[in-house]
């Protein structure tokens, strides 16, 4: 069972629209169903069929259906299981506890939108996997481990702008006691890896350590 079919199953096998197109194979996963028409699920200005079994294929199956048009799965960070199949929405803060336990489970999936609303991730899940805006990374020990990096400078005052440069601004830097500073200079040097040009692993940490809009309203 992949990540969407189980997230799917989990929801209690929603029926979204009409299977208009009669029995055939879903166009992304080929599974053999009665079909809901594509242009019911995406819009014309949909790009991501590099990913589907058939892009020229007419139909969806119920789960792709519900997959692509149910904007709470573009809205929010939701944590998956395999075996039994289970989906929760979690807070940003939530997600990253489970990260920071060290290696994702081979029997869990995170789907993580980095802009909210925009694109479609839980399609693109998988096992094992951190599905953001346009791939899903592994997570490892040593990914914990810089995240743990990134909430302890967060703690220190450094935004998120700041942890992207190559060093710590002196002006946040010139305002800890001097003890800290090797600390955040480690944890500086740890986070290097992540500061290549569009690494969706820094990405990831800095949006799981800003608070969510919700709590900031509050």
């Amino acid at each position: 069972m992949d990540v969407l079919t189980a997230a799917w199953t989990a929801s209690g096998w929603p029926v979204v629209d009409e299977a208009s197109l009669g029995p055939g194979d879903c166009a992304r996963c080929a599974t053999s169903t009665h079909l809901v028409p594509v242009r019911r699920a995406v819009s014309k200005s949909f790009t991501a069929y590099d990913a589907w079994s058939n892009p020229s294929g007419p139909g969806l199956c119920q789960a792709c259906t519900w997959a692509y048009t149910t904007t709470s799965l573009r809205a929010g960070t939701h944590l998956i299981g395999r075996a039994p199949a289970t989906m929760r929405a979690v807070s940003r803060s939530a997600a990253a506890e489970v990260l920071l336990a060290g290696t994702l489970s081979a029997e869990a999936a995170l789907a993580v939108p980095l802009r909210p609303g925009r694109k479609h991730v839980l399609p693109a899940a998988a096992w094992g996997r951190v599905a953001v805006d346009d791939v899903a990374v592994p997570w490892s020990s040593s990914d914990a481990s810089r995240l743990r990096h990134v909430v302890e400078l967060r703690g220190l005052g450094f935004g998120s702008r700041m942890i992207a440069e190559p060093a710590p601004p002196y002006a946040v830097l010139s305002g800890l006691d001097r003890s800290l500073w090797p600390v955040v200079l480690h944890a500086w040097r740890q986070l290097s890896p992540w500061r290549s040009p569009d690494n969706p692993w820094l990405h990831l940490a800095l949006h799981l350590t800003t608070p969510d809009p919700a709590k900031e309203a509050r």
